[in-house]
């Protein structure tokens, strides 16, 4: 009965490992380059595939570590945005 084994690693230090390992014990395998995911969300959002989107968040974190960025409290937020502000 066969049966099918997979390894997952970015580290070429243990996949060299496994390699020594299959060919000490005469099993065949077969390695393939998995395509790399460019999306930075870990849930996969697909905000994060528009490049226009990811551009304008670099910018923000570049602006706001140049100090070129403008605190606003939470009321200034909803009067800017328009919202009911409680008092």
């Amino acid at each position: 009965m066969k049966q099918l084994f997979e390894i997952e690693s970015d580290k070429i230090e243990i996949l060299e490992k496994f390699r020594e390992l299959a060919r000490r014990y005469n099993v065949s395998f077969r390695e393939r380059e998995l395509a790399k995911n460019e999306n930075p969300s870990p849930s996969g959002d697909p905000y994060f595939e528009n490049p226009k989107n990811v551009q304008e968040i670099l910018e923000g974190v570049k602006q706001s570590k140049e100090g070129e960025i403008i605190e606003m409290t939470k009321k200034e937020r909803k009067k800017m945005l328009g919202l009911r502000v409680l008092k």
